[in-house]
């Protein structure tokens, strides 16, 4: 069967009995591989509580670090209070997703520099991103697959801008990341796979195919079309991966027709020979918030990842 699933973030307020109302809605809509609804951002989900033990400082709401300090330390436990509200409501679901922000993505919002240029971030300091922020990454992961999550996604955005089509900046090679993530993933004893938005390199998918320990590469395609062009069925068959295709969009604030989301999907099916799984819309939904009333939200995201679910049904029929 082809699953549906979704990012993680959700444009509403914190408030009690958010988290569990959101699962109910997804149980009730049919959607098969819940995330833990992320109702603060992603990146502060995991560089708040760096912040409250004294390794990182927030200024201006900017986060800056003395990469001296983070060598050697020993990375806190997030503080994943919606992944531990989702747990204790998942009844119902065979499947939950635990996002984690991904460890280039964290080291590219933490400042060590006066200037706020990326080379002023921690991914110019390899040894910090390679010790401290990967096994603080790997700690998340193995506290959601505590909890009962079976499905863990890597949310590294920051990788599409890193992996260009000829070279890859601040100095890492493609080992560098294969290796990286390899020691992040292996051991974990869950599905594993890895998000990265907007539009994607064609060396970037062909290292993506390449990491053993990933199985599922979920990209952008309905506001990122082409993305299509670098699906590389050789490279998924040669690396037993698989496509978790976005199909709606995350930024707009409108529902896409079953008919439109459905024609990408058959396109994206084809072009990954079938191996698609994992179906959600194209990111988050935090983009969303404040573009129209929450109530009015509701309906809109709701009604997007509902036709995901449909159009998927309707793929599987006519198979």
């Amino acid at each position: 069967m082809i699953r549906t699933s979704h990012v993680g973030s959700f444009p509403f307020t914190h408030r009690p009995g958010i988290v569990c109302r959101i699962m109910d809605e997804l149980r009730r809509i049919g959607l098969d591989a819940p995330p833990y609804p992320q109702i603060r951002d992603f990146v502060e989900i995991y560089l708040e509580p760096l912040v409250e033990t004294g390794l990182l400082e927030k200024r201006n709401g900017f986060y800056y670090a003395d990469p001296d300090n983070l060598t050697g330390a020993e990375p806190p436990d997030p503080v994943l209070w919606e992944a531990e509200e989702a747990a204790g409501c998942r009844a119902g679901f065979k499947w939950l997703r635990g996002p984690v922000t991904g460890v280039f993505t964290l080291a590219s919002k933490i400042y060590w520099g006066e200037g706020l240029g990326l080379e002023n971030t921690l991914l110019a300091k390899k040894e910090v991103v390679k010790g401290f922020l990967a096994r603080y990454v790997r700690r998340a992961a193995e506290k959601l697959v505590s909890l009962g999550y079976n499905i863990i996604f890597f949310d590294d955005p920051i990788l599409g801008v890193m992996v260009g089509r000829r070279r890859i900046l601040y100095g890492y090679s493609e080992e560098d990341i294969r290796e990286l993530y390899t020691r992040i993933m292996e051991g974990l004893g869950v599905e594993k796979g890895i998000h990265v938005c907007g539009r994607v390199s064609n060396k970037l998918f062909r290292l993506l195919t390449s990491i053993e320990e990933l199985r599922y590469i979920n990209l952008e395609f309905h506001d990122s079309r082409r993305n299509l062009q670098v699906i590389d069925l050789e490279a998924l068959e040669q690396g037993g991966k698989f496509l978790a295709p976005g199909i709606a969009s995350s930024r707009r604030p409108t529902v896409e027709p079953v008919e439109e989301i459905r024609g990408l999907l058959e396109e994206v099916y084809m072009g990954a020979g079938g191996r698609v799984d994992l179906v959600s819309a194209d990111c988050g939904f935090a983009g969303l918030r404040g573009a129209l009333p929450e109530e009015d939200l509701w309906g809109i995201v709701l009604g997007k990842l509902k036709n995901i679910v449909d159009a998927v049904k309707g793929l599987e029929e006519n198979r």
